[in-house]
């Protein structure tokens, strides 16, 4: 679908596709435009504040996803993501798994911008 696109807003508002309870999409860089692919095979974990987690892996435009039916994660949440070998840990804890609200072209509600490859 639309890579860097607020993937859970617009299955809501358009009534389409699956719901998700986490989606986003993974770049190699911070200011990536939408609809610009991502990377495929990054490994994206997200953990609750219970201590339950979900591994997604993402696709080839870069989008990782899970259905909403999968998970009924506490918040906050937090998500780790891993590609050859490396890391990238969130900083803080989150109350949404709408990954792409946040992890934008220029970054809003305290993200940097795209959600990026570990270094």
């Amino acid at each position: 679908m639309h890579p860097g696109g607020d993937c859970i807003a617009c299955h809501t508002q358009r009534g389409e596709g699956p719901s998700f309870v986490f989606a986003g999409t993974v770049y190699t860089d911070y200011d990536e435009e939408d609809d610009c692919n991502g990377t495929s095979g990054v490994e994206v974990e997200v953990t609750d504040a219970d201590g339950s987690s979900w591994t997604m892996t993402t696709n080839q435009a870069g989008n990782f996803y899970l259905a909403s039916n999968q998970a009924s994660p506490v918040y906050p949440i937090t998500a780790v993501i891993r590609y050859n070998g490396l890391e990238r840990a969130m900083v803080s804890g989150q109350s949404s798994g709408d990954c792409a609200s946040c992890h934008t072209v220029a970054g809003s509600g305290g993200a940097p911008g795209r959600i990026v490859l570990p270094e």
